[in-house]
């Protein structure tokens, strides 16, 4: 028995061998499968009607399930807010939704439409404003109406439009913690100009600038029947929606003023080499190109495949060369971007070590001449028609995406079958059409260099391409242009007021021998779940060193300033400092009284007057070097800091600040607050209790790296 299945399990491996054989022998390498035509795309067809007030509609049925999907484009956008009042337009697009109607408060609509399972959203980018409802079909007429509501009639309430611009204000405090954010808006900025609609950046004064009536304003111009486009798909019996949307729409008159048209483009071919400074890196991310192109003009599909072989995915040459042959990067990229109404950008980026920074960007100069030099390969077109030939289909595996992008093609005036016709075109480009249009677009002699990076690492300088123009990100603070000219007798005036506190403290030679102080604390912070009691250790080595160690329920956060450098270490790592907690570690050294008595015959003081401060009489100065300033208050009785008041940045944006001193001990000679009341924009935030102080103290040196 045990020989019979022996044998037969023999047999059976045998037989597999054997069929396996003509498989492993026969079997083609990858390179050289053919691959057969590509079956056509069914697209179905929306059903199209223009309202009487100019309302183009889209209708599509789809009854595999019960939702109605709508989504409205109407001709609205940044481009055409006001350059000092600029954010205007996103805050207004947030806030119709947030604010909701006359009829209905926000809060309340977020109640409503919660019960039902159901969504309204609106917003305004560059050139486009939308409104979208998502609904069962069951509540689509309880839904459309919040909708129509909401996109005519919007309430604008002022505590709406204050989170909104808190918002906004927290989302440029942060604007320069991410690299690779940095780099794409300042490359963006080249290429259009800093002050273009295209590629303006919202700044704290601007958002200040919005007003109610201002976004009132702009929706009574923008939001409107006038050139909109209004796609709507789901379960629904095609004549009973356009009956429905008839009547809920055909009654909205338009203004009488022309449609506004898209900002025009200038721009004049140019090389540059520019230099965002980052102390902090050990890597570069370099961008370079110049203006891109426009979408369907008769070189758009040879402009694709070009992009497709140069830089555009994992088959490209940059990827394949740069990356995998010369180890220059992990992550490349480009793309010869096209807008239907405006030019868009051409780009190629990837990150490096530092030192091969000079290295990279002369390999990715050389691609670019490459490719109108010699052709491609019909290897590499044929894969690259193949790459974007294969991805063509997602654009229609759903209805929703068919009608939102016929939607998209009429607001944006392009041929409906847009891509059908792209698609055409592709499968007819050759090599001799992407060396063309390779010479005829790309200019790799008057590119844009940028690069974010530390220029202390260079293997070689950036100065070997061209004359190096430095890009300040430094972002505006607000109030630093707040400090009124002073005259010459307010700062001598100012100047004596501070001498005489730094004497009352134990004087300025003193004070400034301090090369180093540590400090325990007990700190009550506020938070929005109440008080929360920390233990804080701060150690300072002047002028330019401090640390500040944090013990919080969740672990120790440890902030460190050394030099330039800002370093955030936290229980999940090491990290550089986010812009806004470096700044203010900065401007806190700078404020420090012992710092003052460093720097009294390098500041500007300005003496103010004499008023009362919490019912004392007190003597007011502005203390300000370059763009950090503060007002200090002293007590008029003893000459001690009684408080200062400054602006400075949160995450949450710009707030007023106030310190305020009390319990004053001697420590070495020298008087010392032992306890400090912090307020923000005049509610209480924090209270600081000194348990111990060491002056000159030993300091590990170390406590300032990493």
């Amino acid at each position: 028995m045990k020989r019979t299945t022996i044998m037969m399990t023999g047999r059976i491996l045998f037989a597999m061998i054997f069929s396996l054989a003509p498989l492993v022998s026969g079997q083609k390498h990858y390179k050289e499968l053919q691959y057969g035509k590509l079956n056509d795309v069914s697209i179905p067809q929306p059903k199209q009607v223009t309202l009487n007030n100019g309302i183009r509609l889209f209708l599509l049925e789809d009854h595999e399930l019960p939702f109605i999907r709508m989504e409205a484009r109407f001709v609205a956008g940044s481009v055409w807010e006001p350059a000092d009042k600029v954010g205007l337009a996103g805050i207004t697009g947030m806030v119709m939704r947030t604010g909701g109607s006359l009829t209905m408060p926000g809060d309340r609509v977020d109640e409503e439409l919660e019960k039902i399972a159901a969504s309204v959203e609106t917003g305004i980018s560059a050139l486009e404003g939308s409104a979208s409802l998502s609904t069962l079909k069951e509540h689509f007429d309880k839904v459309l109406a919040i909708y129509n509501d909401i996109l005519r009639n919007p309430a604008f309430p002022p505590e709406k439009i204050d989170l909104a611009k808190i918002e906004c204000k927290s989302a440029i405090s942060r604007r320069n913690d991410d690299v690779s954010g940095i780099a794409r808006r300042e490359y963006t900025q080249l290429i259009y100009g800093a002050d273009s609609p295209y590629a303006r950046d919202e700044e704290y004064a601007t958002i200040d600038a919005i007003t109610r009536d201002d976004l009132i304003a702009f929706h009574k111009q923008y939001v409107q029947p006038k050139g909109m486009v209004l796609a709507v798909w789901g379960d629904f019996k095609t004549a009973e929606m356009l009956k429905k949307l008839r009547k809920t729409f055909e009654g909205w008159q338009s203004g009488a003023d022309p449609l506004p048209k898209a900002p025009q483009v200038e721009y004049a071919f140019r090389k540059s080499v520019n230099l965002v400074r980052k102390s902090d890196l050990n890597q570069s991310s370099i961008w370079l190109g110049h203006i891109g192109g426009l979408k369907n003009t008769p070189d758009e599909a040879a402009l694709v495949m070009m992009n497709e072989i140069l830089s555009g995915g994992f088959s490209s040459r940059l990827f394949n060369r740069l990356r995998a042959t010369e180890g220059l990067a992990y992550n490349v990229s480009g793309a010869y971007g096209a807008n239907t109404l405006y030019p868009g950008v051409f780009y190629m980026q990837l990150q490096t070590k530092s030192e091969r920074t000079v290295e990279a960007i002369n390999s990715m100069l050389r691609e670019m001449r490459l490719m109108a030099a010699e052709p491609v390969s019909e290897t590499e077109l044929n894969i690259a028609r193949e790459s974007w030939l294969n991805a063509y289909v997602f654009n229609f595996d759903s209805k929703d995406e068919v009608v939102g992008r016929m939607a998209s093609c009429a607001y944006y005036g392009l041929p409906l079958d847009y891509l059908q016709r792209l698609r055409g075109q592709i499968e007819r480009v050759t090599v001799a059409d992407v060396q063309r249009v390779a010479q005829k677009y790309l200019r790799p002699e008057e590119v844009q260099i940028l690069v974010v990076g530390n220029p202390a690492e260079f293997g070689e300088p950036l100065s070997t391409l061209g004359p190096v123009n430095e890009i300040d990100i430094t972002i505006p603070a607000p109030g630093a242009a707040a400090v009124p000219v002073a005259s010459a007798e307010a700062k001598d005036q100012g100047r004596s007021a501070i001498r005489r506190m730094l004497s009352a403290m134990g004087g300025a030679e003193k004070l400034a021998a301090v090369q180093t102080i540590e400090y325990t604390a007990k700190l009550l912070q506020t938070t929005p779940m109440g008080e929360m009691s920390l233990d804080a250790k701060t150690t300072i080595a002047f002028p330019d060193k401090s640390c500040s160690v944090l013990v919080m329920p969740q672990g120790q956060i440890k902030m460190i300033l050394n030099g330039e450098k800002g370093i955030l270490v936290a229980p999940q790592g090491s990290m550089p400092a986010p812009e806004p907690i470096k700044q203010n570690m900065i401007e806190n050294l700078f404020r420090d009284p012992l710092m003052l008595a460093r720097q009294v015959d390098e500041i500007q003081a300005q003496w103010v007057g004499e008023t009362l401060f919490q019912d004392k009489p007190v003597q007011e100065v502005i203390v300000s070097k370059g763009s950090l300033n503060y007002r200090l208050f002293i007590d008029k009785s003893t000459f001690l800091p009684l408080a200062i008041r400054y602006t400075t940045i949160s995450q949450q944006g710009p707030t007023e600040v106030e310190e305020r001193y009390e319990d004053y001990r001697d420590v070495d000679g020298i008087q010392m607050a032992w306890k400090t009341l912090g307020f923000d924009k005049g509610a209480k935030a924090s209270e600081s209790t000194v348990l111990s102080v060491v002056i000159n103290g030993p300091v590990d040196p170390t406590l300032f790296e990493k």
